[in-house]
C-alpha cells in the first residue's frame, strides 16, 4: 500500500467510525484532524543562504542549518559556531563563528496553499 493509499484508507475508516457516533462535519473534521489527515498549520519550509545567496529550500530547520554549517566548516574548520535569532520572532537566525556573522542565514518561511494567500 502506497502512503496516499494509506492516508485514504485511514481517511475513510476515520468517517466511517464518525458516521456512527457523530455525523456532523465539524465532528468529521475534527476526526480527521486527530488522526494527523488534515494540516491545521500551514506547512514551512526554511531557506539556507549565503551573503544573500540562496542555498536552498529544506523541510526542516536542522536541514537548512546542515546545509550552511557545510560551506562554513570548509572555509573555517576550527571556529566556533553558534546560531543565534535576527529577531524575537525567531524565523531567522543566523551562524556565528568565533563572535563575528558569518553571513549564514535560515528563514522559516510559511508555504502558502492558494494565491489569496500573498499580502
Amino acid at each position: 500500500m502506497t502512503g496516499t493509499q494509506h492516508i485514504v484508507r485511514t481517511a475513510e475508516l476515520v468517517i466511517q467510525a464518525m458516521l456512527g457516533q457523530d455525523p456532523t462535519p465539524a465532528a468529521i473534521v475534527r476526526a480527521l484532524t486527530d488522526a494527523g489527515l488534515l494540516r491545521t498549520v500551514l506547512p514551512v519550509v526554511y531557506r539556507a543562504e549565503w551573503d544573500a545567496e540562496s542555498l536552498g529550500l529544506y523541510a526542516s530547520r536542522e536541514a537548512a542549518r546542515g546545509r550552511c554549517l557545510l560551506d562554513a566548516t570548509v572555509v573555517q574548520p576550527e571556529a566556533r559556531m553558534i546560531w543565534l535569532p535576527v529577531d524575537d520572532e525567531g524565523e531567522t537566525e543566523y551562524l556565528e563563528t568565533d563572535g563575528t556573522d558569518s553571513e549564514y542565514y535560515v528563514t522559516a518561511v510559511p508555504v502558502r496553499l492558494t494565491a489569496g494567500e500573498i499580502g
